[in-house]
């Protein structure tokens, strides 16, 4: 008998194209599927409604969604999504997500304030991690401060250059 507190998460991750790329034993459990046959699918197998994937993927407010997804077998249930936008060591936009059904424990997070996310990008001179506003600015190349003050020196020290 399982405890709330010993209620093992699903988690999965999924690039921004929707190819499943990695998930652990209870996401498998839950929608049916081989750890070893995952990367050939796509997350788009998994959601009840096709325009859900596209929701989910364009919003860059929300962090938390509530969606109708369905197993391998085309069983469907109501489920609550947690994503995390991350970019990997490629410069790729990486969901990762962890997934509960609806009415079924949570384990030890109880807590009811909304998640926040946070955009992260590589500085194209010296490859330090970079926080921007959102996910449009992640393809973009950027420098981080340091870089910025060697390359642009009149334009970083606004107030000691002349006008």
């Amino acid at each position: 008998m399982m405890t709330e507190n010993s209620i093992e998460l699903a988690y999965f991750e999924v690039n921004q194209h929707g190819r499943l790329l990695s998930g652990n034993r209870r996401f498998c459990r839950m929608f049916g599927f081989e750890p070893s046959e995952l990367q050939w699918h796509y997350v788009t197998d998994l959601y009840r409604h096709a325009s859900d994937w596209n929701a989910f993927r364009n919003d860059t407010v929300n962090a938390s969604f509530n969606m109708r997804m369905r197993n391998r077998r085309g069983r469907s249930f109501d489920c609550c999504i947690t994503r995390e936008i991350i970019q990997n060591a490629d410069g790729e936009i990486v969901f990762r997500n962890t997934v509960h059904k609806v009415g079924e424990a949570r384990g030890t997070h109880t807590s009811t304030t909304p998640l926040s996310m946070v955009f992260l990008t590589k500085c194209a001179d010296c490859g330090a991690q970079i926080r921007v506003a959102s996910v449009a600015e992640t393809r973009l190349r950027m420098l981080c401060n340091q870089c910025a003050a060697k390359a642009f020196p009149e334009t970083y020290y606004t107030k000691s250059a002349q006008m």
